[in-house]
This record gives C-alpha cells, structure tokens and sequence, in this order.
C-alpha cells in the first residue's frame, strides 16, 4: 500500500513543479528572443537600407540600366545569367582565341 500512494504523489508533485516552472521558463525564452531580435535589428538592420557608401554608385548602375538600348538589355541579361566572372571570362577566351 505505500508504494502504490507514494507513484501518485511523485506524479503529481513533478506536475506540479513543472506547471508551476514552465512559465518562468517560458518567459525566459521569449524575453532572450526579444532581446537577441533587438540587437540582431539594431546591427543588420542599417545594411537593409539604400544608404551607405555605395549609395550613388547603385543609383548611377540603375539609370544606366534604364537607359540602355533593347539590344544591350537583353545582353545585360545574358551576361548576368552566366553568373559572376562569366563575362570576363567569356571575354578572356575570345582574346586568346582571336590572338592565336
């Protein structure tokens, strides 16, 4: 008979710490979370924005693709679809191609 009262009780006193705990625990977590975002926001959120030292430079790139022909668009895409260095490389081998 005392082991079978004693399972319930330890049950029911583990429950009980646990809900008594949890929102603690709880609170913790969300306050850590809210504070990290915070922080994460006031350093990477200033990259977001169009400013900065390169500013003029993405302004001046735009209205250059603005202006450009239908002609130079589409290969302004093409070189872009080849991805980084594409160009220069594409460029390097008709060189040497036109040198030999």
């Amino acid at each position: 008979m005392n082991k079978s009262i004693l399972k319930p009780v330890i049950a029911g006193v583990l429950i009980g710490f646990g809900l008594f705990f949890i929102p603690f625990f709880i609170l913790r977590v969300v306050l850590f979370l809210l504070i990290a975002g915070l922080v994460f926001r006031l350093f990477a959120g200033r990259r977001r924005h169009f400013g900065g030292p390169f500013a003029e430079r993405r302004l001046a790139f735009t209205d250059h693709i603005r202006h450009m022909s239908d002609e130079e668009y589409v290969q302004f895409k093409q070189r872009a679809a080849q991805g980084c260095g594409g160009y220069r490389k594409q460029e390097f081998n008709s060189q040497q191609n036109t040198q030999s």
